[in-house]
């Protein structure tokens, strides 16, 4: 049996709200077609440093990381990509897990980068389904055919759901989590990285569990 439970560091509330309960879903729909139903899957964790650490990004990984250790299997680190994924994963996120792993000797830590090209919100603009809930199951919001050429998401977000008759346009996040498709997800590029990477952490968690006594 698999144990499977993953601990999300990410930007801000708003970014917890919507990748946690996407994380559940999509963890479960790998583990499914990786380990034949040989698994249990836990609800995923927000964490964070201690309040009022002191130091970078880096360290606050490292430091949430560490508090977390016993408790989750693998870590997502979330931040968004500016436009350039590269950078972000190599200033931001490269040094955190490297922190994280220096600090934590004899210990696996399994990390995992989800970068949107721009922020979270992009992924918010697949599909047009969790809109539905939102305003309404006649709703027929006008999205963008390339939500990761979007260079103001949030932005679109908003407008899109005033448009739409929303009273609230903040808040929701966790019912786009909930409900955005995975495969209207994997229309973009930068969440089929992210679905990849965490496939491979996922086999690489089963590897580490099934070679302790």
């Amino acid at each position: 049996m698999i144990y499977l439970r993953a601990g999300l560091f990410a930007e801000g509330p708003s970014d917890y709200q919507f990748l946690c309960p996407l994380l559940d879903r999509l963890i479960d729909t790998l583990a499914a077609s990786l380990f034949a139903g040989g698994y249990e899957l836990g609800a995923t964790m927000g964490i964070d440093a201690p309040q009022g650490m002191s130091g970078g990004r880096a360290e606050k990984i490292a430091a949430a990381v560490a508090e977390h250790a016993e408790l989750c299997e693998l870590f997502v680190i979330h931040e968004d990509g500016g436009g350039d994924h590269e950078a972000a994963r190599r200033t931001c996120i490269d040094p955190g897990l490297a922190a994280a792993r220096a600090a934590q000797t004899g210990r696996d830590v399994i990390g995992v980068a989800c970068i949107p090209v721009r922020e979270i919100e992009a992924w918010m603009l697949a599909d047009p389904e969790p809109f539905r809930t939102v305003l309404g199951k006649s709703a027929t919001p006008s999205l963008p055919q390339d939500p990761e050429r979007e260079t103001d998401p949030k932005a679109t977000l908003r407008r899109i759901l005033k448009e739409g008759g929303a009273r609230r346009t903040e808040s929701i996040h966790a019912i786009f989590g909930e409900r955005v498709g995975v495969d209207a997800l994997r229309s973009l590029p930068a969440f089929q990285r992210f679905e990849n990477e965490l496939s491979d952490a996922l086999q690489k968690v089963a590897t580490v569990q099934r070679r302790r006594p």
